[in-house]
């Protein structure tokens, strides 16, 4: 492969796009966020999303690998959550080594507001894309994703 059809081949490939796009659709969720008075980063609210969706009380490890998030950024971003008082860190009670994660009543509560404008952000993302296409897109991006994941 000579350099001119490398540099193309690498212009051209599907990462640059998604990263493009998760960075856009962050921001966006941020926006949309800060636009509405709330203290949460595009990341609180994966792991708030991870929690609201009937995964209360998920050992750390488990939220880790679930949300694609190291140790140290969830340890982080737990702290950060537990300074808002949206979640709490309890002992397991059959393993005292490992902690679960428990959203508080105003964590419980946030779900109410947040959804909403999650939701505005992902119908502004998918406007005019066929669901035929975006479940193709998806179907792509998993086989890519597993095509690499560690």
């Amino acid at each position: 492969m000579t350099k001119p059809d490398i540099s193309a081949k690498l212009r051209m490939n599907v990462a640059s796009a998604v990263i493009k796009t998760h960075t856009a659709y962050r921001l966006r969720l941020l926006s949309v966020f800060m636009q509405a008075g709330l203290d949460i980063t595009p990341d609180m609210y994966f792991i708030l999303r991870y929690l609201w969706g009937e995964q209360d009380g998920s050992r750390q490890q488990e939220l880790a690998d679930k949300t694609g998030k190291d140790k140290a950024s969830l340890t982080k971003l737990l702290d950060n959550l537990e300074k808002r008082n949206l979640v709490k860190r309890i002992a397991d009670e059959t393993d005292r080594r490992s902690k679960r994660i428990w959203l508080t009543v105003s964590g419980k509560k946030l779900k109410e507001k947040v959804y909403p404008l999650a939701l505005s952000v992902v119908e502004l993302a998918e406007k005019g894309i066929s669901r035929n296409d975006l479940l193709h897109a998806q179907v792509v991006l998993e086989h890519i994703y597993n095509n690499i994941k560690r």
